[in-house]
């Protein structure tokens, strides 16, 4: 357990950070326009879209439209995925059912967790750089 003085400095980092990005964002704007920012937003969005789509139709015409993977926590509790992909369209469910309840603990992952977990998987399987965000 962590104390409440490292909790509270770790707030003020993360707002900090947060004020950071906002001056840099207005900055960015300020110098391009929000139009041509925008318009690099969307394009950065689907370019990264496109690409994990890639991936997906690949991968699906290599090992099938549905994988499956179980892995055990240190105390037996099962993490369960199975990955259904439309070899059209490269979209996919992930779908965890089989994974342990959730516990009394800091082991469980909430679904902004869990989403953040999956995007990073898919990112890390691409294969060209595109930004995390």
């Amino acid at each position: 357990t962590r104390n409440l003085k490292d909790n509270l400095s770790d707030l003020r980092a993360q707002v900090a950070a947060n004020n950071s990005g906002i001056r840099l964002l207005h900055q960015l704007v300020e110098e391009n326009g929000l139009d041509t920012v925008e318009a690099y937003m969307h394009f950065i969005q689907h370019n990264a879209e496109m690409a994990v789509r890639h991936m997906l139709k690949d991968f699906a015409a290599q090992h099938g439209t549905k994988t499956h993977a179980i892995d055990y926590m240190d105390d037996g509790t099962p993490i369960e995925l199975t990955i259904n992909i439309d070899p059209d369209s490269g979209s996919a469910c992930f779908d965890f059912e089989g994974t342990g309840p959730q516990i009394l603990g800091n082991l469980n992952a909430p679904p902004a967790v869990t989403y953040s977990a999956v995007i990073y998987s898919l990112r890390s399987l691409v294969g060209q750089d595109i930004p995390l965000n």
